[in-house]
């Protein structure tokens, strides 16, 4: 009886632990079928998928994240019209030279509706909580550009999501695409001599970058000056030789991005210039680029490899 007993207690707890690590993509399934639902009723046969953005419009992988998997769940939804996903939309951009950053306004949603032909854009934004992201999602009529279909939805974050963003789930160390060094035996935070006494009241920590290759790289930082800020008020450059670590301090404890590219793809193929570092056509370019969460009071060294 206890054997029994005991075997459905483990049951239960791994059928637990497989629902709570797919609860990101079922949240984000059910987001587009609601969407689909919706789209269902019009009289719309050609959508489409504009992709998610930050709130302040920033184009990230964790968006491209969202938006590809969107676009699947969408299609699948669609029993009344076709979905032109963020790839080949990019494509059609590109040749009818539209701008496909950020958001999207209302002169390019009208313009997309005539040149190829879409009766509906959709588009979203989404924020990164504590546990969770918010994703809110709108549907936009090309003839109008006026809303008129949109919904709300927490996703979950498990690991794969927190790799993007550079967070820990139930307080493990997530590795943030490769880059996150593990911690040594009895260490909390790499190098946490480092941080400012303040961190805790004013909500900032320390980031650093080590270049473990044997070729000069230089990365790009994008982040937030304090905890109230919209946009990304600040951007670094940090160049690094083989074996060198450098560090930006008193980051606010809030999501930034990094851009890397090796010293000789900056120069020959991004031309020298850290303007054309962060746009998307630029990013085949790039050894890596991403998401991650500064922790209040917690300095990381971040390994380039």
């Amino acid at each position: 009886m206890k054997r029994i007993m005991l075997l459905n207690f483990i049951f239960i707890i791994c059928n637990f632990s497989t629902v709570y690590a797919q609860d990101f993509d079922v949240e984000l399934k059910k987001l587009a079928e609601t969407i689909a639902a919706k789209l269902n009723g019009k009289e719309k046969k050609k959508i489409a998928v504009w992709g998610f953005v930050t709130e302040n419009g920033e184009r990230t992988s964790l968006g491209n994240y969202i938006t590809e998997d969107f676009s699947i769940y969408i299609t699948n939804a669609g029993e009344q019209f076709e979905v032109i996903d963020r790839n080949h939309l990019d494509t059609l951009l590109k040749e009818h030279k539209l701008n496909s950053e950020g958001y999207i306004d209302d002169a390019t949603a009208k313009k997309l509706g005539k040149i190829i032909a879409v009766d509906a854009v959709i588009t979203g934004t989404y924020t990164v909580l504590d546990k969770n992201i918010k994703v809110r999602v709108k549907v936009l009529d090309t003839e109008t550009a006026l809303q008129f279909a949109a919904a709300i939805s927490k996703l979950a974050i498990n690991e794969d999501v927190a790799s993007y963003v550079g967070v820990g789930v139930n307080g493990s160390n997530t590795k943030n695409k490769g880059f996150n060094r593990p911690l040594a035996s009895g260490e909390s935070v790499n190098n946490p001599e480092t941080v400012d006494p303040k961190c805790k009241e004013e909500k900032f920590g320390d980031l650093c970058f080590y270049n473990s290759t044997n070729e000069k790289v230089i990365v790009l930082i994008k982040y937030f000056l304090n905890s109230k800020s919209r946009r990304f008020d600040k951007k670094k450059d940090i160049y690094l030789r083989p074996s060198e670590t450098k560090c930006i301090y008193r980051i606010a404890s809030r999501e930034s991005q990094f851009y890397i590219a090796t010293w000789s793809k900056f120069n020959k193929e991004l031309l020298g210039s850290l303007g054309v570092i962060t746009n998307s056509n630029n990013r085949k370019h790039l050894k890596d680029f991403g998401e991650l969460k500064v922790e209040t009071c917690k300095s990381k060294t971040y390994t380039i490899k």
